[in-house]
C-alpha cells in the first residue's frame, strides 16, 4: 500500500516538473518564448524582447511599475507575440518601437500613462486589450519620432499625439457616440491607415519671420512617396502661436477649422506631387514654441507611381488606337461615297 502511494505520488509530479514556468527580474531580457509562473510582479524596470518570433504569455500574471518605464517593450523585432498580461503603472504598458507583424492580444492595461503605444511598427495586430483607467488615454496611441525620449521611453508632457487629435476630431464630428464608442473609432482609423500614411508621406516644416510686419509664415511640405488618395492633413497649432483660428491668416485653401482652439484640416482627393500648405500669424514665435507645432496625415488609399504611369500609358495608347480606327472610318466612308454612282 505505501509503495502504491509512492507511485502515485510521483506520478502526479510528473506534470509539475514538466510545466516550466519563467520568474521575471528587472530588466528581464526575453529571448525565447516564455510563459510566466502566475503572480504578482513589482518590478520597476520591465520585460524586452530580444528576438524575432517569440511568445510573451504572463498566465494573467501581474506586472506592477513604479510610474516610469514601460512594462514590455518590443524593440526592433518582428512577429512577437504578447498575451495573456496584466500591466499597471508604467509609463508606457506595452511598447512597440520598430516592430513588425506582432500580435499583442488578451492582455488588461490600466493606471498607465499610455496602456500601448507603438512607434514606427506597421502590420501589428493589437486587437482584443482592455485599456481602462490609463491616465493620458485609453486609446491605442501612435507615436511620432519628435516625441519620444530614448533613454527611457517617456514622453513630454505638453505634446500632443495623433489619438488625443482624433479624439478631439471625432468628438466634434461626431457629438453622438458614446466615450468607448468614439475610443473605438479612433482606434480602427489610426490602425487602419495612420501607419501606412506615415510610411509613405513625409511632412517637412519651414518657418521664416518677417520684421517688416511683425509676421510668422509656417509652411507644410507634403512630400508623398506614393500616390495618396483622399488624404486630411491635420495642424494642431499650441495657444503659444495663437490663441484662436480666427486669427490666423491661411494662405492654402481647402481647410476646415475643426477646432477654434485651434486645429486645422486640409483635405485633398489625390497627392501625387510636393505640395504646400501656409499660414501666416502675425507675431514672432519662439524656438519652444515652434517645437509644439505638430502636424500628421491620414491617407485611405495608395497607390504606386510605377503603376499609375502605366495605367496612364496604356490610356493613351488605347485613345491613340481608338483615334486611328475612327480615322480608318472616316477614310472609308469617304472613299465609298467618292466611288458611288
Amino acid at each position: 500500500m505505501a509503495k502504491s502511494a509512492v507511485f502515485w505520488i510521483i506520478f502526479l509530479m510528473v506534470p509539475i516538473a514538466n510545466a516550466v514556468c519563467t520568474v521575471p527580474a528587472e530588466n528581464f531580457e526575453v529571448k525565447e518564448s516564455i510563459v510566466l509562473c502566475y503572480g504578482i510582479y513589482d518590478i520597476e524596470s520591465g520585460m524586452r524582447a530580444l528576438a524575432d518570433n517569440i511568445s510573451i504569455d504572463c498566465s494573467n500574471s501581474m506586472l506592477v511599475g513604479s510610474g516610469i518605464g514601460y512594462g514590455i517593450m518590443v524593440k526592433n523585432k518582428n512577429k512577437v507575440t504578447v498575451q495573456n498580461c496584466s500591466i499597471s503603472n508604467y509609463e508606457i504598458g506595452i511598447y512597440l518601437d520598430n516592430a513588425n507583424e506582432s500580435i499583442v492580444k488578451s492582455n488588461y492595461l490600466a493606471k498607465n500613462k499610455f496602456g500601448i503605444a507603438l512607434f514606427n511598427s506597421f502590420s501589428n495586430d493589437v486587437n482584443g486589450n482592455v485599456l481602462a483607467d490609463n491616465f493620458a488615454s485609453n486609446a491605442i496611441n501612435y507615436l511620432l519620432s519628435s516625441h519620444m525620449q530614448e533613454a527611457n521611453g517617456r514622453m513630454p508632457k505638453e505634446e500632443p499625439f495623433p489619438n488625443q487629435v482624433m479624439q478631439e476630431v471625432i468628438r466634434i464630428k461626431k457629438p453622438f457616440l458614446g466615450e468607448k464608442e468614439a475610443i473605438s473609432e479612433v482606434n480602427s482609423i489610426l490602425g487602419r491607415y495612420f501607419n501606412a500614411t506615415q510610411q509613405n508621406l513625409e511632412i517637412a516644416r519651414t518657418i521664416s519671420y518677417n520684421p517688416s510686419d511683425n509676421s510668422t509664415s509656417i509652411t507644410l511640405h507634403l512630400r508623398p512617396k506614393k500616390i495618396l488618395l483622399n488624404v486630411s492633413i491635420y495642424e494642431k497649432i499650441p495657444k503659444c502661436v495663437s490663441s484662436y483660428a480666427s486669427r490666423i491668416l491661411f494662405e492654402t485653401g481647402g481647410y476646415e477649422v475643426i477646432q477654434d482652439d485651434p486645429l486645422v484640416m486640409w483635405a485633398f482627393s489625390r497627392l501625387d506631387n510636393e505640395k504646400k500648405i501656409t499660414y501666416r500669424v502675425l507675431r514672432n514665435i519662439g524656438e519652444d514654441c515652434q517645437t509644439l507645432l505638430f502636424a500628421f496625415g491620414i491617407a485611405a488609399g495608395f497607390e504606386d507611381f510605377e503603376k499609375a504611369e502605366v495605367k496612364k500609358e496604356k490610356n493613351r495608347n488605347y485613345t491613340f488606337a481608338a483615334v486611328i480606327v475612327a480615322l480608318i472610318a472616316i477614310a472609308a466612308i469617304y472613299l465609298f461615297k467618292k466611288k458611288s454612282p
